[in-house]
C-alpha cells in the first residue's frame, strides 16, 4: 500500500509561527509521529460537518490541524493550526 505524504500550505506555516517555539515544536513532532509515512491517515483525525465537510481535524492537545486529504496522490495538505477556540474562525 502507497505512503502517505505531508505537505503544509504558506497560511499553515504562518499560524505556526504566531504559536510558542515550544508548541511549534510539539505539534512537528506530532506530525511526524502521526502523519508521515502512515498507511491510512484519517485514523487519527476526524471528518468535520457543515461548510467544513471536505476537511479532516486532527487534534494536538488544545491545538487543531486543518487539513485536506487526497487519496488519489496520497497526500495530507494541512491547511491551518491554532488553539481550539480560534482554528474554526478562518
Amino acid at each position: 500500500m502507497a505512503k502517505y505524504t505531508v505537505q503544509f500550505t504558506p497560511s499553515f506555516e504562518k499560524d505556526l509561527k504566531k504559536l510558542d517555539r515550544g508548541v511549534q515544536k510539539g505539534i512537528m513532532r506530532w506530525i511526524e509521529k502521526h502523519l508521515v509515512d502512515i498507511d491510512f491517515p484519517s485514523t487519527p483525525g476526524k471528518t468535520l460537518k457543515g461548510k467544513y465537510k471536505d476537511y479532516v481535524r486532527f487534534r494536538v492537545g488544545n491545538y487543531r490541524i486543518i487539513s485536506v486529504i487526497d487519496n488519489d496522490v496520497f497526500v495530507i495538505l494541512n491547511l491551518h493550526v491554532g488553539h481550539r477556540k480560534d482554528i474554526y474562525d478562518n
